[in-house]
C-alpha cells in the first residue's frame, strides 16, 4: 500500500477530502475572492489574510437610513475546509449593538449560516454581504436573534433601541477598518441603499427557502 492510502480511503467516509477535491474547493473561493474585488459594491472592501485564504476580512459601512449610518465595520469570514458545502462563519470584529449579532463574540446568527439544514452552496460571499448589509437596516426576528436586550429594545422601544445602536456605533465604528486599509481604500466606501439592499436580500432569502423546498 503506498504511504497515506488509508488515510485517503478513510477521506471518502471520516469527513476528509482527497487533495484534489481540497484543492477544487480553494480554487472556488479564490475565484469568489478575485470576482469580489474585481466588482465590490461601493459599501465595502474586501480582503483575505495573506497566510490563510479560509480567513477573510472585509470592511463594511452602515446603510443610509440605519442607526449604523456611516460607521465603519470590520466583518470577518472564517471559512471551513469543505466550503461551500458547509456555511462559513461570519462575525463582526467591531463590536455593534444587534439582535442578530452576539453581544460578546460577534457571530452573525441567522439560520442559513447556523443551521445546516437552510446552507446551501448557492450562497456565496458576496449574497451573504448583501445579507449583512441588510441586517444592519433591518434585523431578522423570526430567525437567528441571539441578543436578547437588543430584540427586546427593537420589539418594544425602537426609539431607544436606535439610539443604543447608534451611540455603539459612533463609540467603535469610527475607526474599525484594518490598519492596513489605505485612504483610498476609505474614500471609495460609500453607505448602501438600504432599501435597494434589503429587497434584493429577501428575494436571496426567498430564492434559496424555494431551493431548500423542491428537494
Amino acid at each position: 500500500m503506498a504511504p497515506g492510502g488509508g488515510a485517503l480511503r478513510r477521506a471518502t467516509t471520516g469527513g476528509a477530502w482527497w487533495p484534489d477535491t481540497s484543492r477544487r474547493l480553494e480554487t472556488r473561493l479564490e475565484r469568489e475572492l478575485e470576482r469580489l474585488r474585481a466588482d465590490a459594491p461601493e459599501w465595502c472592501v474586501p480582503g483575505a489574510d495573506v497566510t490563510d485564504r479560509f480567513h477573510w476580512q472585509v470592511v463594511v459601512v452602515g446603510p443610509e437610513g440605519s442607526p449604523y449610518n456611516g460607521g465603519v465595520f470590520t466583518v470577518r469570514f472564517k471559512f471551513p475546509r469543505d466550503y461551500p458545502f458547509k456555511a462559513p462563519k461570519v462575525f463582526f470584529v467591531t463590536k455593534i449593538f444587534h439582535p442578530n449579532i452576539h453581544p460578546r463574540t460577534g457571530l452573525v446568527c441567522l439560520d442559513f449560516l447556523t443551521d445546516k439544514y437552510w446552507w446551501t452552496p448557492v450562497w456565496t460571499v458576496d449574497k451573504i454581504l448583501l445579507v449583512v448589509a441588510s441586517l444592519l437596516h433591518e434585523p431578522v426576528m423570526d430567525g437567528g436573534a441571539i441578543n436578547g436586550e437588543a430584540v427586546y429594545l427593537y420589539k418594544t422601544n425602537r426609539l431607544v433601541y436606535e439610539e443604543n445602536a447608534r451611540a455603539k456605533a459612533l463609540e467603535h465604528a469610527s475607526a474599525s477598518a484594518p490598519s492596513d486599509d489605505s485612504s483610498s481604500s476609505k474614500e471609495r466606501l460609500r453607505r448602501p441603499s438600504s432599501r435597494g439592499v434589503s429587497q434584493l436580500c429577501r428575494r436571496l432569502v426567498r430564492r434559496v427557502a424555494c431551493l431548500r423546498a423542491s428537494e
